[in-house]
């Protein structure tokens, strides 16, 4: 359980690279150096940050960051475009055309996703825990304040890289499962996964 002291705020973009701290061993491509590495997957995370009010973190009375989630509402955007064709000018064609195979997967799924919401739905983006606990605490808070917004269900999706059993236990159904070819291989699917949580 939680210390309750812990305290749910606005995301703070210092925080990012704590972000891409726990992502990185999970989300990293087959190629490249740590360098591209982490920008590939702070591409990944920074896709995943949408230009509206629904950034959050946790953290304790410190403020070492515990937690973070970032929602989605239908028609939101993000600036990652802009900071990719600044960033991405440092690395080399091959290794770009590598990212690109991510933000063409990302952009898909983000797609799929949002088809199937209705206009009171909105999608959790990304969620990130940093200490056992954390990130049940700041669900829990969020659906609560999500409700209180009008949000009826939350959606979200996530693939076979993730911990995606863990939103099962966490009263979340499964909406639709599949394989995607590009990351699939001969001896073994790649799934991706869309749930829905009523709040």
């Amino acid at each position: 359980m939680m210390n309750k002291e812990a305290t749910l705020k606005t995301f703070d973009m210092k925080n990012l690279p704590l972000v891409v701290d726990v992502v990185v061993p999970l989300w990293s491509p087959p190629i490249g150096d740590s360098e591209f590495k982490r920008f590939n997957v702070e591409y990944i995370v920074r896709n995943n940050i949408s230009e509206n009010d629904y950034r959050f973190e946790l953290v304790d009375s410190v403020e070492n960051l515990l937690s973070a989630a970032f929602f989605t509402r239908k028609g939101d955007s993000s600036k990652v475009e802009e900071w990719y064709a600044k960033e991405s000018v440092r690395f080399s064609d091959e290794l770009k055309n590598a990212s690109e195979m991510s933000r063409t997967y990302l952009t898909m799924m983000d797609e799929r996703t949002l088809s199937l919401m209705n206009a009171d739905d909105i999608k959790m983006s990304l969620f990130v825990s940093r200490k056992p606990g954390a990130g049940s605490e700041i669900l829990n808070r969020l659906c609560k304040m999500l409700s209180a917004h009008g949000w009826k269900n939350l959606c979200l999706w996530t693939d076979c890289d993730c911990n995606w059993s863990w939103y099962e236990k966490h009263g979340f159904t499964l909406v639709q499962e599949d394989s995607y070819e590009p990351f699939s291989s001969e001896h073994e699917d790649y799934k991706t996964y869309i749930y829905k949580k009523k709040i």
